[in-house]
């Protein structure tokens, strides 16, 4: 089954996709949220190829495109990361009422910033478990560089490589406690990192490490970017991800 579909959330209208097996159902239930100015595909199509994966394995898949990217409504300049996540927690709410959904197994994954709004939003909708790519919890230092190191300011904040990241954004993220707003999870976590993520440092597994404790499995994948772009890398980033999440759902 391939579905779109549209989510308002406080009058910001998301598109996204439902990818599920053909037969069958209710199934256990992976929303993947994607990361900063990219989209529910992925580069590379890191993304659509992980939900296809789910599904052939029995999962249905959830995607949205966050406001201001993708095929969802709004600009870029409008995003913040408060927006993202409320987002993110309304598409939580919104995947756990569809028939697809098997009840109380439904799993929060998501990439780079998609990462980080995982870790920030499970302890408020406390899903069974949760994984993570390269979750970017040095987020604010990694798009403040990006805002220097591009094409300049704008009236309303900096282009970056075409898109306008706003004012806001910045200086929201600046004032966020993020280490703070992930501790209080409980369930059973994946972190899956690079060694060689040019974005985001591969130290950070070691502060999740702190604030998950034994709860958490890490898995570093030698050598591999930010983006996982290698075929051997994917792989391993679905592999490992679809193995845990076939354990936590039996």
């Amino acid at each position: 089954m391939y579905k779109s579909v549209e989510l308002n959330v406080q009058g910001r209208l998301l598109r996204g996709v439902v990818r599920a097996p053909d037969t069958g159902g209710p199934f256990p239930t992976v929303i993947f949220y994607h990361g900063f100015t990219v989209d529910k595909v992925g580069m590379q199509r890191l993304h659509e190829l992980f939900a296809r994966r789910l599904v052939e394995e029995g999962f249905a898949c959830v995607r949205f495109d966050f406001y201001g990217l993708g095929e969802s409504d709004g600009d870029f300049v409008e995003m913040t990361l408060g927006k993202e996540l409320e987002e993110a927690k309304a598409i939580y709410a919104w995947s756990s009422e569809q028939d697809f959904c098997a009840k109380g197994k439904l799993y929060i994954t998501g990439h780079s910033q998609g990462g980080l709004i995982c870790s920030l939003i499970a302890p408020v909708v406390k899903p069974p478990a949760m994984v993570m790519w390269s979750p970017a919890l040095t987020q604010y230092y990694g798009a403040s560089l990006r805002t220097r190191t591009m094409k300049g300011p704008t009236s309303r904040g900096w282009d970056i490589d075409g898109l306008e990241l706003s004012r806001e954004f910045i200086e929201e993220i600046r004032k966020m406690d993020l280490r703070g707003m992930a501790k209080g999870y409980n369930g059973q976590t994946l972190l899956i990192h690079g060694v060689q993520d040019e974005l985001v440092p591969v130290d950070v597994v070691y502060e999740y490490q702190d604030i998950y404790g034994d709860s958490m499995k890490l898995v570093l994948i030698d050598e591999a970017d930010h983006q996982f772009k290698s075929l051997a890398w994917k792989k391993s980033v679905y592999d490992h991800s679809v193995d845990f999440l076939k354990k936590v759902s039996k």
